[in-house]
This record gives C-alpha cells, sequence and structure tokens, in this order.
C-alpha cells in the first residue's frame, strides 16, 4: 500500500511544508475548464447547425452519432485517473502506453464496426428508431466519428500525465488550442460549403480533438522525460493485470450512472406537469453544472496532489475549501431574486412557468457544491490507493437510491416532475457522498 514513509523523510517533510493552495488551484483550473469547454462547444456547434438546410436533422442525427461514438469510447473516461494514479518511473510509463494502445485499438475496431452498414441500420433504425434525412446525417457523422473514441483515450492520458508531473500550463494550452480548432474549422466548412449537415460538426470535433491530443504529446515529450529521469517509483511495482484490475471496476461504475436520466425522465414522464418539468429540470442542472464547475476537478486535482506527495489531511482541507467557495457562490446566484432572473430569465432564456420551475430546481441543487466534492475526494483515495472495487458499490447504490426515490415519488405523492426530477438529483448525489465517506474514509489515511 502507498505510504509516505517510501519517500526520504525530509523530502516528505519539506513537500508538506510548502503551500498548497496555489498549487492546487493550478491543477484544478485547467482540469475544470476542460471539462467546461465541452458542453460549450457543444452548445456552439449545435448554433452553426441551426444554419444549415435542415438544421432539426443535422442536430438530431449529430447528436445520435455523438451519443453512440461516446458511448464506445466510454473507457476515456477513467484514463486520466488511470495514469495520475500509475505514472510513477520509467517502468511504469512503459506499462501504461502498452494498456493505453490496447484500449485505443479495442476502441477503435468497435467505433469501425458500428458503421458497416449491417450495425449501423439496425442501431438507427431498430434501436433509435430514426429515418430520412436525421438518419442519413447520424450515418455520415458516424463514419467522420470513428477516430474518436481512440482519440479521447490519447487526449485523457496526456491530460493525466501533464497533471501528474505538474505541468498545468500544458493543459492550458492543448485545451485553448483544441477549442479553438473545432470553432474554426466548423465555420470554414460552413462557409465555404464544403460538406453539408451533420459533417460539418463531426469533422470539426475529430480535427480539434486530433490537433488538442497532438498538442499535448508534443508539448509534454520533453518534460515526461525530465520528470522519469528524476523520479523513482514510491508504489508497488506496475503491470498491466495490476492496472487491470485497477480499471475494470472504474469502467464497470462508469456505466451504471448512465442509467440516470432514463430514470429520471422515465419517472417524470409520470409526474403532473411532465414536458415542462423535464425542460426545467435539464435547464436547472446545466446551469447549476456550469456554475459549479470546479467541483468536478477536484478529484482529479486531488490524485495528482496526492501523486505529487502531499499530506492527505491538507488535500481534504483543500478540496472542502473549494466545495465551501462553490457552494456559496451557487447559493448567492440561487437566492438572490435579481441574480437567478438574470440567469435563468435573460441568459438562458426561460420564461413562464419553465423560468419558475427551472428556479425552484436550480434552488434545490444549490445544497449539492460541498457533497459533491466530498464524494471526489473519498473516491479519488480509494483511486490512489488502487482499492477501487468498492466504487462500483457506491455507484450501485446511487442508482438503488434513485430508483426508490421515483417509484416512490411517482406512485405514493403528487409531486409535480420538478420535483421529481430535482429531488432526485440531490437526494441521489447527496447519498452518492455518505456512501463515498463511508467506503473511503479509510483509504483516506493510507494515502502516500
Amino acid at each position: 500500500m502507498n505510504n509516505s514513509s517510501d519517500l526520504p523523510e525530509t523530502t516528505t517533510s519539506a513537500l508538506n511544508k510548502q503551500p498548497i493552495t496555489l498549487h492546487a488551484i493550478s491543477l484544478l483550473l485547467p482540469t475544470a475548464a476542460n471539462m467546461t469547454v465541452v458542453p460549450i462547444l457543444s452548445l456552439i456547434l449545435s448554433g452553426i447547425l441551426t444554419r444549415t438546410d435542415h438544421p432539426d436533422a443535422a442536430i438530431g442525427g449529430f447528436a445520435i452519432a455523438l451519443g453512440i461514438s461516446m458511448f464506445v469510447g466510454l473507457p476515456q473516461l477513467r484514463i486520466q485517473q488511470l495514469t495520475l494514479v500509475f505514472l510513477e518511473d520509467d517502468e511504469s510509463l512503459r506499462q501504461l502506453r502498452k494498456f493505453i494502445g490496447f484500449w485505443v485499438l479495442l476502441v477503435t475496431t468497435i467505433s469501425s464496426t458500428v458503421v458497416l452498414p449491417p450495425v449501423s441500420e439496425f442501431l438507427l433504425r431498430e434501436i433509435f428508431s430514426i429515418s430520412g434525412l436525421i438518419k442519413q446525417n447520424a450515418s455520415q457523422s458516424l463514419i467522420w466519428l470513428i477516430p474518436l473514441p481512440g482519440l479521447l483515450i490519447f487526449k485523457m492520458y496526456f491530460y493525466g500525465t501533464v497533471l501528474r508531473i505538474s505541468r498545468p500550463k500544458i493543459a492550458w494550452i492543448g485545451t485553448s488550442t483544441g477549442a479553438a480548432t473545432v470553432i474554426a474549422t466548423a465555420f470554414a466548412l460552413f462557409l465555404t460549403g464544403v460538406v453539408q449537415g451533420a459533417s460539418i460538426a463531426a469533422i470539426a470535433l475529430i480535427t480539434g480533438t486530433l490537433i488538442e491530443a497532438t498538442t499535448l504529446a508534443v508539448l509534454s515529450r520533453k518534460p515526461i522525460k525530465q520528470f522519469i529521469e528524476t523520479s523513482s517509483s514510491r508504489i508497488k511495482k506496475t503491470s498491466i493485470g495490476s492496472m487491470a484490475t485497477f480499471f475494470w471496476p472504474l469502467l464497470f461504475a462508469a456505466m451504471l450512472p448512465a442509467g440516470t436520466q432514463p430514470i429520471l425522465n422515465a419517472g417524470m414522464a409520470r409526474s403532473p406537469e411532465p414536458e415542462v418539468s423535464i425542460a426545467a429540470v435539464a435547464l436547472a442542472f446545466y446551469v447549476f453544472q456550469l456554475i459549479a464547475v470546479a467541483t468536478n476537478g477536484t478529484q482529479n486535482t486531488a490524485l495528482a496532489l496526492f501523486a505529487s506527495g502531499y499530506a492527505p489531511l491538507r488535500v481534504r482541507k483543500f478540496v472542502l475549501f473549494v466545495g465551501l467557495i462553490t457552494f456559496v457562490v451557487v447559493g448567492i446566484i440561487a437566492y438572490t431574486p435579481q441574480i437567478t432572473q438574470v440567469v435563468i430569465g435573460d441568459i438562458m432564456g426561460a420564461k413562464g412557468r419553465l423560468n419558475e420551475l427551472a428556479t425552484t430546481g436550480f434552488r434545490i441543487l444549490a445544497i449539492l457544491p460541498i457533497a459533491l466534492v466530498v464524494e471526489q475526494l473519498y473516491t479519488a483515495a480509494l483511486m490512489r490507493t488502487r482499492e477501487t472495487r468498492p466504487i462500483i458499490y457506491i455507484n450501485a447504490l446511487r442508482l438503488l437510491t434513485l430508483t426508490v426515490w421515483v417509484i416512490g415519488t411517482v406512485n405514493f405523492t403528487d409531486l409535480n416532475g420538478l420535483w421529481v426530477g430535482s429531488g432526485a438529483w440531490t437526494l441521489t448525489l447527496l447519498s452518492e457522498s455518505i456512501y463515498a465517506y463511508i467506503f473511503g474514509r479509510k483509504n483516506l489515511n493510507k494515502v502516500n
């Protein structure tokens, strides 16, 4: 197990006397930015597609194709954590690259298989029940998106690497370069008319992701070499087997939350005011995610700080500080009517009943920031100590809590869909933080 005793006492002591806040913030900000840029780019691409000849078919086709591609590329969600935990020395780097290469080959093979006519026809016609122009747009986008799952894995590997070696500037450059490329490519394709419909967004996304991954790879090459030359492993021997043991529970756990939205939508559809409630919950949750985006970066920041040898209690203090500050900011926006109206009404454009319900939903969600960072802190501790199986239990219990809430409120109360949906998000995320604390509290003391 990882113990601080594996480091020379003077080195550990000196490190833990250094200020943690500035270093931690320098890691947190690019991590949060990388997570924020994805929904922003999606909005921009949708805005461009609305100006095409058949906007509904283009937007719908791209959304379906991207959803399929992202599902194939699901392993990319955990590659960054894998890198932060296992990158220690020259041997671990070699093993890590072999493991990453296996996943890139696997997801690219699956992605290539998905576009074969028998498979794509089954998915689009039978599973998604689409035809005509929207099906045509989805089919074309799937072909362009073949490389995306593999590129995403490469990209997240390099993001994990630059955080592990404390080079956040490279992450900033990668994120900004990739985003700028996506936007510039999309506008260029739209204005020149070289391609039409959803292919505009698909090509732009592929091009941006390729440039982003390449930028990260080039800029991190020398720093990685320097890091390896001066490092010595502080963890037990790394092997493909140990990586697989670590990774599989994370991958399985990542699939469980995929059931959240279908269960929520099914519940809200059976509650009073179903249509406006579904829209209001989606809007409230989107606004909450954008404002509280810093909380999403705390897990990877904690892993990077753990790997750098900072004392776990100092990391916990910083993470809780992020949660508290975010809680205050979200609370002010949610419970100051004038500010809430600017955000929900003026910026997001919600009016009437939608505005009223979205505002209520946002206020319900406003209590969550501290719970979110607690969950990420203790799951990070589980990852750092390589005990990832409890993360399956945490996500399974979360899904059970969600299901019980939705069934109970729909069948035994008269609550409208807004309370069913926002209440479910709040209850399940709060309970997830409790489950993470229960399973991970002992592991926090074992870190480093």
